[in-house]
């Protein structure tokens, strides 16, 4: 591990030193825009109101659609949740994401910030009780660059990944380790609180945040991945002699203890404008020349608990304070002067919830069920896989920019490839999973199309008990993304 990450490190480096001589040999004055590059930028602009002349105050509306066609191998036990009948395979249109965003900019010192929408609507979901607020915020400036804020919010810290927008991806889809609470004790990322960021020191950037926990009040089984429970809930599991309360086994808390965040990154080349959102960007399609080190934490006291025997054999819960460390490196760079680029990035993750804590996760999981008679994978039915748990992550995304001279557009192409490596606590073996794609940006991220192809681990459990990769499965995705 140490050494992919040196050799990614100053995979990195060389790039940048290599892209900051081309920039000093080829600067050159600069040019009009060409009718593609102006289409972009009325795409960012967005549906603008200017309020006074200086336009220093202003409302914008964004309004974006994100919709898949998937098909894919289904892990070993599923069955189709309608028919019941067992499926290997299975395929479905959904629309991964539906945005509409509100901004009001008062004089360029206060903001409001309103993101309305729904997540994960395919056809087996409930689709009529899938609209939701996703954030509302203020702020207001207190030094040039730099804000406060509060409200429902996105700036949780502790990676480049952990914060990025859905219309900024680099991949397809973002990894799911990267949200490792998501609808758990957050409501899609987003949880109450007040927040700083902004920069400081010419080049450092910065975000802080003390936020509450939002709770389901579902309570939930004690499985894999399960929704928090109270302590007198696990106990009553335990009591009832439920297969999954025993001795060391480790699951989230309902609690209200305040959580610490922050996220702090150095920014060696161009100096990155955040969004009021608090959404980072990971594929500037090698157009923008950004190079970036950073380092962030989040810290939740209670927030799992611990089953433990006392010397009677009885059962009590050991509570645990989440801890989460992360490091991580970003590089955007032109390469040459026919619009060609390369964007890469690496992030280490270091996880503790307790002993073997996992979760499972499965995006737009609705239509699978399981086969009670057939031995199935214990990640669960469907595309279901192991996220993350205690232990260690590491990721990495690297793609290419095609210079327009090999196909003669402006429009970009990006070819990409992802790997993720996974040490958990909880599981028997260690995975990889892949994802290969190419990028259509027809007018950059705002009009994009994707095509993808995912390799995950699945897991089941071997003839000595212990849970180890039994193969691999595959998903391919195709994305249609538009943002106005």
């Amino acid at each position: 591990m140490k050494r992919i990450l040196s050799t990614l490190l100053l995979t990195f480096v060389s790039l940048s030193i290599f892209a900051q001589s081309e920039q000093e040999e080829n600067s050159a004055p600069a040019v009009e825009k060409t009718p593609y590059e102006k289409s972009v930028d009325v795409f960012k602009r967005g549906l603008r109101l200017d309020l006074n002349k200086e336009k220093t105050s202003y409302f914008k509306t964004i309004i974006g659609i994100q919709a898949w066609w998937r098909a894919g191998e289904t892990n070993p036990g599923t069955t189709n949740a309608l028919s019941g009948e067992p499926i290997s395979n299975f395929s479905d249109f959904s629309m991964r994401r539906i945005r509409t965003m509100f901004y009001a900019n008062i004089e360029d010192k206060y903001l409001l910030f309103a993101h309305i929408g729904a997540t994960s609507n395919a056809t087996n979901s409930n689709i009529n009780n899938n609209v939701y607020v996703h954030d509302f915020q203020g702020q207001i400036k207190i030094a040039d660059k730099n804000y406060i804020g509060a409200g429902i919010h996105f700036w949780q810290g502790l990676a480049r990944l952990s914060r990025v927008g859905s219309n900024n991806y680099l991949t397809v889809d973002h990894p799911y380790f990267n949200y490792p609470e998501v609808n758990r004790t957050d409501a899609i990322v987003r949880q109450m609180g007040v927040f700083a960021r902004g920069n400081v020191l010419g080049k450092l950037g910065y975000q802080v945040s003390v936020n509450q926990p939002i709770i389901s009040t579902v309570a939930g089984d004690p499985t894999v991945g399960g929704r928090p429970m109270s302590k007198g809930e696990m106990l009553d599991f335990a009591e009832s002699g439920h297969a999954g309360a025993t001795e060391g086994m480790t699951y989230l808390l309902k609690q209200t203890n305040y959580n610490y965040n922050g996220y702090l990154y150095w920014q060696f080349w161009d100096i990155e404008a955040q969004s009021v959102s608090g959404a980072s960007q990971m594929n500037y399609f090698g157009q923008k020349r950004v190079f970036n080190i950073g380092a962030g934490f989040q810290y939740q006291p209670g927030g799992t608990g611990t089953y433990r025997e006392d010397v009677n054999g009885d059962m009590y819960i050991q509570e645990n304070d989440i801890k989460k460390l992360a490091v991580d490196v970003f590089l955007s760079t032109p390469l040459g002067n026919s619009g060609g680029g390369f964007t890469g990035y690496a992030v280490y993750y270091n996880y503790q919830y307790g002993n073997d804590y996992l979760r499972t996760l499965h995006v737009m999981g609705g239509f699978a069920g399981t086969d009670p008679n057939v031995p199935s994978s214990p990640q669960g039915p469907g595309f279901s896989q192991y996220s993350h748990g205690t232990g260690h992550i590491f990721h990495t995304e690297l793609g290419y920019t095609l210079p327009k001279t090999i196909y003669n557009s402006e429009k970009k192409l990006q070819p990409y490839v992802a790997i993720s490596y996974k040490n958990l606590e909880g599981l028997d073996e260690t995975s990889f999973q892949s994802d290969c794609g190419v990028n259509w940006a027809i007018i950059g991220q705002n009009v994009k199309m994707t095509a993808a192809y995912q390799l995950r681990p699945v897991y089941m459990i071997n003839d000595l008990g212990k849970n180890v990769v039994d193969h691999h499965a595959g998903l391919f995705v195709a994305q249609l993304q538009l943002r106005i």
